[in-house]
């Protein structure tokens, strides 16, 4: 290989994304979805995990890798000030992270 081939190779190496990026996706779900996440977070019990799991195989994914409250940093100021503030108004929405 020349110079040139192994400096194209290098090039698209360094801007490939990992094939696992592309197999995890976060969701800011609602409280009265009916899985009831938020109720496992809020009591403490270890029924999260499974229950986020659930949620992400009803959304076509295999499993949950993350979930947590929602916080005010998960509302970002790209969005109008109605919609920020309706987000806002969900105390107890969770952000489930699932992987495919």
């Amino acid at each position: 290989m020349n110079l040139r081939t192994l400096s194209f190779i290098a090039a698209c190496l360094a801007f490939a994304s990992p094939a696992s990026a592309q197999n995890v996706a976060s969701f800011v779900v609602s409280a009265d979805d009916g899985y009831g996440v938020d109720t496992c977070l809020e009591s403490g019990a270890p029924c999260g995990q499974p229950i986020a799991s659930e949620w992400c195989v009803a959304n076509g994914y295999a499993k949950a890798v993350a979930f947590r409250r929602q916080t005010e940093t998960d509302i970002t100021g790209a969005i109008n000030a109605p919609t920020q503030v309706a987000a806002a108004a969900q105390p107890h929405a969770v952000v489930i992270t699932c992987e495919k």
